[in-house]
């Protein structure tokens, strides 16, 4: 690992390139995809160390920016402008419904409902937000936030790493944008663990991360238990009344945001509660990548890349 002083001068080692750099912490993993004229160039990932993200933010800055250096070194990117995915435990989103105003009047109405809705002062926060669905009647915004110094932390990290970073987005943003579906029940597996996000009118609206077992009982009973939490969750936000019905292998019955599996999941057979799509083959050709390159595995990179620069 380069020390802080070593790295400072390391960072010359990346020379600039045209390209877009996006870097994803989820799931316990560094990954990087280079993105030049709408077309994935290079991608890397490798393990993080236990600690490396206390909180959804860095913890040893000059560490985890070390990692990110020779991340990035090693697989041969040249780009250093950056976009990075903010971990959902760091962060913050609520849908508000306001009135119809002018442009001009909603700037100021967001920071009014910022200051009522996030559960810290907005003065302490970095945040944004978009019009979800503007109408005569009003509108509904998504808004997202995080504390300045996590902000804070993710910037100095990316920049002690030789980067520019332009964008911090929550990753279960990230990741609904890659899969560009109105409804989804994502699962990503990785080492020890599966992390799931419920998406619900193109947006993230739950999203949760069991631990599990190596074998394929101990991976389904774990699927199994995501898929309970989000499928309530989706009743709820949907406003129905009443219980959940189950089938008799445990998932509910009644319309369901369709099963999407990533990341190790999609090259380990084993039988699944409900069909599923593949990550992979979903997003294939919204951007243009190399043959073999496993796109399921970079899904929040990916969104990353998709997103306007707004």
């Amino acid at each position: 690992m380069i020390a802080e002083a070593a790295l400072r001068q390391a960072v010359d080692t990346i020379r600039e390139g045209r390209g877009l750099l996006c870097l994803d912490f989820g799931g316990g993993r560094l990954s990087a995809v280079e993105i030049e004229e709408g077309r994935v160039v290079a991608w890397a990932s490798q393990e993080l160390r236990p600690g490396a993200l206390h909180d959804g933010a860095p913890g040893d800055v000059p560490r985890l920016a070390g990692r990110v250096h020779d991340l990035v070194v090693d697989a041969g990117i040249n780009a250093r402008r950056t976009r990075l995915t903010l971990l959902d435990e760091a962060a913050v989103s609520r849908t508000i419904v306001l009135p119809p105003m002018p442009p001009g009047d909603l700037v100021r109405a967001m920071r009014y409902a910022a200051e009522r809705h996030l559960p810290f002062p907005v003065d302490r926060a970095s945040w944004s937000w978009d019009v979800v669905e503007p109408s005569p009647s009003g509108q509904r915004v998504y808004l997202v936030a995080t504390w300045i110094d996590v902000a804070e932390r993710y910037d100095q990290m990316a920049r002690a790493a030789g980067l520019r970073p332009e964008v911090l987005e929550p990753r279960s943003i990230a990741v609904a944008r890659a899969l560009g579906r109105d409804e989804a029940v994502l699962i990503e597996g990785g080492r020890g663990r599966l992390q799931l996000t419920l998406v619900l009118e193109g947006r993230p609206a739950f999203v949760a991360e069991v631990p599990t077992g190596p074998t394929d009982r101990q991976r389904r009973d774990a699927l199994e238990q995501l898929l309970q939490r989000a499928y309530r969750h989706q009743a709820t936000a949907a406003g129905v009344a009443g219980r959940v019905q189950e089938t008799s292998r445990g998932a509910p019955s009644g319309r369901l945001a369709p099963l999407v599996i990533a990341g190790d999941l999609e090259s380990v057979e084993f039988d699944l509660p409900v069909p599923a799509l593949r990550a992979t083959e979903l997003v294939a050709g919204r951007l243009a990548a190399p043959a073999g390159f496993p796109a399921g595995a970079y899904l929040a990179n990916l969104g990353l890349a998709m997103r306007s620069r707004r």
